[in-house]
């Protein structure tokens, strides 16, 4: 019988890879009071906020907005939303002032976006239009237009709805070769042009720009944060919710945990 418990109720079970956050902060904190910058990149949705069947559904408490706040007020921290959504939605949901935001899995940023081919761009179309006609008619599964991507969400589909899915999406994007690629997400399934990677280029981008030695803390929920977790093995990575095997090297359960923490680390790290 399937489990139709909240994620945030259900049975968790920790990875052996990784080890509880809270266990390890005050090691955390003596690493980052010794630094003069330090960036924390944060997903969104299964992160700083939990999520919902649909994600026009989402809201962001005041709670997270004001701790999002003070961490942006302060100039040794630089602060940013990594992820799926895109950068208007971000802005219209945060309205943090302050607070930086890269979007479509870092194919989007504040002043511009990844340089995307035209005959890529011709390929996202065409894909889209193709999944739109394919999925229209299966129960619980769902096609989000985000312009240089789309997603596939099957949250509410039955467990044998969605594996059958996913085996026409391979075939249905198998006609545009390496111009398109999946990443897989909570529920969901990212289709991205090839000149987006994923998070991973990101974040690495990210740190580029920053200050050499910049420690990072990076938090996130699901698959396209592994990506993220993998290249930034030696810094601060974090892993929200039930989960078997991960890069990241921490764990908490829940975004109230993440929220949490956050709080924590502004006021040990005020000036």
């Amino acid at each position: 019988m399937a489990d139709h418990k909240s994620p945030e109720k259900r049975r968790w079970r920790p990875s052996g890879r990784s080890k509880s956050l809270f266990a390890d902060v005050h090691r955390i904190l003596a690493q980052l009071r010794e630094a003069q910058k330090i960036a924390f990149l944060l997903d969104c949705d299964g992160t700083l906020v939990p999520i919902k069947p649909h994600p026009s559904e989402v809201r962001v408490p005041p709670q997270v907005k004001e701790v999002l706040g003070q961490l942006v007020a302060n100039r040794r921290l630089f602060v940013a939303i990594v992820s799926g959504r895109r950068v208007r939605d971000l802005k219209a949901l945060f309205d943090v002032k302050g607070l930086r935001y890269f979007g479509l899995h870092g194919a989007e940023w504040a002043r511009g976006s990844t340089r995307i081919s035209p005959a890529t761009l011709a390929a996202i179309r065409a894909a889209k239009q193709a999944a739109r006609r394919t999925f229209q008619a299966w129960p619980g599964i769902w096609v989000e237009d985000k312009v240089f991507t789309f997603s596939i969400h099957y949250r509410q589909a039955k467990p044998a709805a969605r594996n059958a899915a996913f085996l026409v999406l391979v075939t249905l994007l198998a006609r545009w070769g390496d111009a398109l690629h999946i990443l897989s997400g909570n529920r969901v399934w990212e289709i991205l042009p090839g000149e987006v990677a994923g998070k991973s280029s990101t974040v690495l981008r990210i740190l580029n720009d920053l200050p050499p030695g910049t420690p990072a803390i990076y938090i996130g929920d699901d698959g396209t944060d592994e990506l993220a977790f993998k290249v930034l093995k030696d810094q601060i990575t974090v892993r929200v919710g039930e989960h078997r095997a991960t890069h990241a090297r921490y764990y908490v359960r829940t975004p109230s945990d993440v929220i949490r923490f956050l709080a924590r680390l502004e006021t040990e790290l005020r000036t």
